[in-house]
């Protein structure tokens, strides 16, 4: 295959890739999406990040792309942050798998990643920390295998800063630094130069650790300091849930259920891939791509929770290794095989996402591939807590949905937004007992779990009944304080 139509081929799967994700632009954010934008609004409005008001357990990379796409808009520059990620992802995979398995390869993945990437029901579309991280991580391996090609030190220092910029997108995507300082290895070793090897360790290890730096001043400099800011984006998940730590019978529920689409999206990508890996292994060009996939299966892991979402952050590396398991079927049986297995594993995804693509309606989209009526809901009911409240007026869900923040567009009363934060941190529930015996109590509380599921001692319900009015909205309970 030529350069030239390589090429092009790549370019038309970017094409379909935006073409896929433009049809999310105008389906409702789900309540991850919503909340971390209702934090962003916060923190616009002058409120420190990690603070009182605007907390989240997600570090200042993904806030900060947050900013930067509400400054362009609302809901659809959310979406719009995901559509050049895919694209990101595409192009990085293309770069990755043409250095290992040539033009061909690099097609191939191009193709599936921009097929499969957007995959509804593995909230592909959504602009969630796995994709965003994930997609700086593999621009960041794409950049050191171009520097394994043509090693120039500022490009391995570029891949360095970029592959420290990922964890502070999503913390599970440190993936980007083990390969980077694996490939540097690896070069050293085929060079046996270990000196440069050593000198260039350097220069990545400069790269890597400027956004950590700068992260850190920023943290140093708000009002919640240092402590805080590492509280929130890592002890919180590793007290609470992580691989390490939270109700393993919970956990391990989680995980069998995210299973089964994940089986439609991947299944046969998989058995592509196992292909690809037993290719690799012969041509002895196996080591840094499974450092990468075990670096995503490790990230995956450590997340804990396990929702559909999390499976977006194996994509990449699955795409690789099936990419080179399709130019093995090619060069080995017929090309007709290898193009007919390639089409499936696309195809398979495609087709069970038709009914979410085909979608009457965005609400519809939505309920099709999230499968959470809060989405929808929030919106409803957001509206019409903005109709009821000024715009300084502090509003309380009991006990979760962070998106009714973002659509009603007033600050929370407490800090935490979602139900995990305010059950498992220490203080937490307290928290949203305080504001409601206080003196200034929320102006508004809505209920999307029942009052006594953390009202422990009854607290919160006996204000409720004395000082507030109740009302229903979109079939949930509406409290309005009286004057």
């Amino acid at each position: 295959m030529t350069l030239r139509r390589a090429w092009l081929w790549i370019a038309g799967a970017v094409l379909a890739d935006v073409i896929l994700r433009l049809r999310f632009l105008n389906v409702p954010l789900n309540v991850d999406e919503a909340g971390y934008s209702a934090v962003t609004r916060t923190w616009v409005r002058g409120f420190a990040l990690y603070g009182d008001v605007a907390w989240v357990d997600r570090p200042q990379g993904l806030m900060g792309l947050y900013r930067m796409a509400l400054w362009f808009g609302d809901e659809w520059a959310i979406r719009m942050l995901a559509l050049i990620a895919g694209v990101g992802l595409v192009l990085a995979l293309a770069v990755i798998a043409w250095t290992i398995g040539g033009s061909r390869a690099a097609v191939i993945a191009a193709w599936l990643m921009a097929v499969i990437g957007p995959a509804p029901h593995i909230e592909g579309f959504t602009a969630n920390g796995e994709l965003l991280g994930g997609a700086v991580a593999a621009v960041a391996i794409a950049i050191a295998f171009r520097w394994s090609e043509w090693p120039r030190l500022w490009l391995l220092l570029i891949a360095g800063v970029v592959a420290g910029f990922a964890p502070l997108v999503k913390q599970s995507a440190f993936d980007g630094v083990l390969v980077v300082g694996v490939m540097v290895l690896v070069v050293a070793y085929r060079e046996r130069d270990w000196l440069a090897g050593l000198g260039r360790l350097v220069v990545l290890g400069i790269g890597i650790a400027i956004p950590w730096i700068l992260a850190i001043i920023a943290a140093a400099f708000s009002s919640p300091g240092v402590s805080g800011w590492w509280y929130a984006i890592y002890g919180y998940r590793a007290q609470t849930e992580s691989l390490f730590s939270g109700d393993v019978g919970f956990r391990a529920n989680l995980f069998v259920n995210s299973i089964p689409w994940m089986v439609v999206d991947a299944g046969v990508l998989i058995l592509l891939g196992i292909i690809g890996l037993l290719a690799l292994r012969r041509e002895r060009l196996l080591f840094v791509p499974l450092v990468w996939l075990g670096a995503c299966s490790l990230g995956f892991l450590i997340g804990g929770l396990y929702h559909p979402h999390y499976w977006v952050q194996l994509l990449p590396p699955f795409v690789l290794f099936a990419s080179i398991g399709g130019i093995w079927l090619w060069e080995n049986t017929t090309p007709r095989v290898g193009l007919v297995v390639i089409v499936i594993a696309a195809a398979i995804p495609f087709v069970a996402a038709l009914p979410v693509y085909f979608a009457s309606s965005p609400e519809v989209a939505s309920a099709r591939s999230t499968n959470d009526p809060r989405v929808i809901s929030a919106i409803t009911v957001g509206n019409q807590v903005a109709g009821t409240t000024g715009y300084d007026d502090r509003i309380q869900v009991l006990w979760a949905n962070a998106a009714i923040y973002w659509y009603a567009d007033r600050i929370p009363a407490t800090r935490y937004l979602w139900y995990r934060n305010i059950e498992r941190i220490p203080g937490g529930r307290q928290g949203v007992v305080d504001a409601f015996v206080g003196d200034t109590p929320p102006k508004v509380a809505v209920g999307y779990q029942p009052v006594d599921a953390l009202d422990i001692d009854g607290q919160i319900q006996s204000v409720l009944d004395q000082r507030y009015t109740a009302t229903e909205v979109d079939g949930q309970p509406v409290w309005q304080l009286n004057p």
